[in-house]
């Protein structure tokens, strides 16, 4: 009993503070940072910490992995709310700006290894992409689209990805009986997979309703959602994958209940580069 109370404390806090930084997440503190940039800096930082504890027995990561980490966290979160250009050349700025840095600074990181420097260069570029990336691309919602459409669409594909999860979950407890991937995660069964990202596609049809103020209609939805079931699960494969390669139950204990910061994120962190793409391409204000 008290483990489930802490889990829904836990829970709680959790959401309140995404969806607060979800809402409010245009307004300037720190620097003339938006308030966004700033809460997902900390998670940035939890989870690369995290990630390079985990791999610790594998290879140590040096520290300037976490001068390039944040550093190239800072440039692209602050590259991203540059508007005004197509979105083809605009991705390709993208692409050139985070390859430069990465192919420059990792490999120069590497060198002060003694040894493993290869697998220390891949493990570099893994987490970046993995984790930095990802995280700073939020600041697009509030650029590229005006702030009260840009916001809900945040709030929407946050609501989307815990409804997966949701679903999977309950749908896996009561009619799970045969496992999805069981050799990376046991637990996981293709009737809560299945039934998770059905249920989230139907919840997908209400959306026009909860957020009228979108102009999207039910298909466009229904592939948000789409997007959300098929890289959701796979973030979470990807996560279950990395613990069991590196030896580890979760990736941290910052959450109490829930474990860390790339527990909460896993299906966030690969779904949302995909989601962004779409709503770049087809929405139309």
């Amino acid at each position: 009993m008290k483990k489930l109370l802490v889990r829904t404390l836990t829970g709680i806090c959790f959401v309140a503070v995404v969806v607060l930084s979800v809402l409010f997440g245009d307004k300037v503190i720190l620097g003339g940072t938006s308030l966004i940039s700033n809460v997902f800096l900390i998670f940035t930082c939890i989870a690369l910490y995290e990630y390079r504890s985990a791999l610790r027995e594998t290879v140590d990561l040096g520290v300037l992995f976490w001068v390039v980490a944040v550093g190239i966290y800072v440039v692209l979160s602050c590259f991203f709310p540059l508007g005004g250009l197509e979105i083809g050349n605009w991705f390709c700025l993208l692409f050139l700006l985070s390859a430069f840095c990465l192919l420059l600074l990792l490999p120069l990181a590497a060198l002060f290894q003694r040894q493993q420097m290869m697998e220390s260069v891949a493990w570099m570029f893994y987490g970046i992409f993995w984790i930095v990336v990802p995280f700073s691309m939020l600041n697009i919602y509030y650029n590229e689209f005006r702030f009260d459409v840009g916001k809900y669409l945040l709030l929407a594909f946050f609501i989307l990805v815990w409804a997966n999860d949701t679903f999977a979950y309950c749908a896996g407890s009561l009619i799970g009986k045969h496992p999805f991937f069981e050799r990376i995660s046991p637990k996981k069964t293709w009737e809560g997979t299945v039934g998770g990202g059905l249920l989230t596609l139907v919840a997908a049809c209400f959306f026009p309703l909860i957020f009228p103020s979108i102009s999207m209609n039910r298909l466009e939805w229904i592939v948000f959602a789409l997007l959300i079931v098929l890289f959701g699960t796979l973030g979470d494969l990807v996560e279950s994958m990395f613990k069991r390669h590196t030896g580890v139950k979760d990736s941290g204990g910052i959450l109490p209940g829930h474990g860390g910061v790339l527990d909460r994120f896993d299906s966030t962190l690969m779904a949302l580069p995909f989601v962004t793409l779409y709503l770049l391409i087809i929405y139309k204000p």
